[in-house]
């Protein structure tokens, strides 16, 4: 278990060094935020999951390459269920899917997919990145309120907005489905102060909304 959770974490971390990115995906019409969650165990083949390690970022550097994918890199969920995050584009659910077709990791099962369409309300940066090193932020994860009415829901986005517009937080996308509402990322590794800021959200302190703060892993240059 232990070479496995040390193997997922070195596939996560390699695959931010992204070389620039070049250019946007013809058609391409949705931005999906993608977790990528803990499948099936591993192969006990140490040269088959190598192998299968090095396919999975030469995915990542393809995608990239040609548009499709803007940033990726691992977060550390202290569940180990959430293994990383992927921000790419795409016209269908299906023309998605198909991206992670030659990364046998995906394809067997062994990370799995949850995506949503999201709304880049501030996306992290994806010019002008430095594609051979690695920066430890903060990413914020706040739960979905299905009884928020349309007011709450207002003054919500109104409290992101101004911590998003005051510097606290350098990116926000909102996720249109799933139990996540919100993520947020912050250039910091003091998770302490990324609570505090966020200890007046409607709904944290009574706990009907949830906050989870983990570190995550992107590209210098990609934090802003």
């Amino acid at each position: 278990m232990r070479r496995r959770h040390l193997i997922a974490a070195t596939i996560a971390a390699s695959a931010l060094t992204l070389p620039p990115f070049q250019a946007q995906a013809a058609g391409a019409a949705n931005w999906y935020f993608i977790f990528l969650e803990t499948g099936r165990p591993t192969p006990n083949d140490k040269a088959a999951v190598q192998k299968m390690q090095q396919g999975h970022i030469d995915n990542f550097v393809r995608l990239h390459a040609e548009g499709k994918l803007f940033v990726a890199g691992p977060m550390r969920d202290p569940a180990r269920v959430k293994r990383g995050i992927v921000v790419a584009k795409a016209s269908s659910r299906e023309e998605l899917q198909s991206y992670f077709g030659p990364d046998e990791y995906v394809r067997e099962g062994y990370m799995t997919l949850n995506a949503a369409t999201a709304e880049p309300n501030k996306a992290l940066i994806t010019l002008a990145v430095n594609p051979g090193g690695i920066e430890e932020g903060r990413i914020i994860l706040i739960g979905r309120d299905a009884n928020a009415t349309p007011a709450l829901q207002a003054q919500r986005r109104a409290m992101l907005q101004q911590l998003i517009d005051s510097g606290r937080f350098g990116a926000w996308y909102s996720l249109a489905n799933g139990p996540v509402a919100e993520v947020l990322f912050a250039k910091t590794q003091d998770s302490e102060a990324v609570q505090a800021a966020l200890a007046n959200y409607p709904g944290v302190a009574d706990k009907s909304v949830s906050l989870d703060v983990w570190a995550q892993y992107l590209g210098t240059g990609v934090w802003n």
